[in-house]
């Protein structure tokens, strides 16, 4: 009796085995044609391409997208 169900888990855990074997190949093409027509719709969306916020006056704004870029020095004047 143990025999047999040992002999059943181990046939059932070789047919899972080979069975995804065989079917991986075509999740894998399946997924990956998924994730690039995904990235295709992406970039043709129309609201893709946002606008820059518009600026206030009186407001600071850092822009976190430069990086490496040029530092330029502030110079400051003391107020009486």
């Amino acid at each position: 009796m143990l025999i047999r169900v040992i002999l059943i888990i181990l046939v059932v855990y070789l047919a899972l085995r080979l069975l995804g074997r065989l079917l991986a190949p075509f999740m894998v093409k399946k997924m990956v044609e998924k994730a690039q027509k995904r990235f295709e719709e992406q970039f043709q969306n129309p609201y893709y391409k946002q606008e820059p916020p518009k600026t206030e006056p009186g407001k600071t704004y850092i822009d976190k997208g430069q990086r490496g870029g040029q530092v330029e020095d502030a110079e400051f004047e003391e107020l009486d």
